[in-house]
């Protein structure tokens, strides 16, 4: 969290210009991309793509340029600190403490799956992995990094995490579970923490968990792809049905730069 803080200052450094183009985007306006600093640049892209598709017709997932553009940001240097981040605290964990089983909610494309993997071969760590995803191209990522990766036990699931995990999935599972998930919870609503956490004994949640409780452009304008606007505090009373403790990672970084979001959120039970 300290390398993470200070790459968030150094690449960033000021979050509000993202506040301007977003209200500018919304109210129909045109937004060049110099009005936003080269770190958002990614974020830029994909608000300008919502608000052109969603204006013409309904949002596909399957959509190539949408498929591109999310292409895109997983590569930018912006969401290469996060994928860094998530990999260094999983890895931090797994390193420090015996786990039986680790589990990816959300595990799309496998590109921070596949981070993860090398840094576990780096480190002689053998725990068994489970990924899942509700597409059922998640057997191809499976598939491809059962290859990258022989040494390490990867099994696949189809789980659409609105829903309870698939009963095969569950008897894959030696305690303790470490579960992991990046930016796909508020596409399930608050509901699917219910869903995710019974078979979690560690949690680490990678989003954007509102603190001020306001609503900001931005976050309208995700709503128009089904990303709930998810609030830390509320999010926080489904945690504590299931776990005992629960703690800001990044709170170091959201007091200096006055972000309204925590990122990355432990929850142990």
């Amino acid at each position: 969290m300290e390398h993470y803080h200070q790459k968030m200052q150094s690449t960033i450094g000021d979050w509000k210009p993202l506040i301007g183009v977003s209200e500018k985007l919304l109210a129909g306006k045109e937004v060049a991309n110099d009005e936003a600093p080269s770190s958002l640049l990614p974020l830029l892209k994909l608000m300008q793509l919502i608000m052109k598709i969603t204006k013409e017709s309904e949002w596909d997932w399957s959509n190539p340029a949408i498929q591109e553009t999310f292409k895109g940001m997983a590569e930018s240097h912006l969401y290469k600190m996060f994928a860094e981040a998530t990999v260094g605290v999983v890895s931090s964990i797994i390193r420090t403490v015996e786990i039986g089983t680790l589990v990816e909610v959300g595990t799309g494309p496998g590109q921070v799956t596949e981070r993860l993997c090398e840094e576990m071969r780096q480190h002689n760590i053998a725990v068994p992995i489970i990924i899942s995803d509700k597409s059922p191209t998640i057997s191809d990522v499976g598939e491809k990094l059962r290859k990258s990766f022989p040494q390490l036990t990867i099994n696949d699931f189809v789980w659409d995490f609105k829903k309870d995990p698939p009963r095969e999935l569950v008897e894959k599972l030696t305690k303790p579970v470490l579960l992991f998930e990046r930016f796909c919870i508020p596409y399930g609503g608050y509901e699917s923490i219910d869903k995710i956490c019974p078979i979690a004994d560690i949690l680490i949640m990678v989003e954007d968990l509102n603190l001020t409780g306001k609503k900001e452009a931005y976050d309208v304008i995700m709503e128009r792809i089904g990303a709930q606007f998810f609030v830390y505090a509320e999010a926080k009373k489904y945690l504590e049905k299931h776990f005992s403790f629960i703690h800001i990672c990044d709170s170091k970084t959201i007091e200096a730069m006055n972000l309204p979001v925590t990122d990355f959120t432990l929850a142990i039970k």
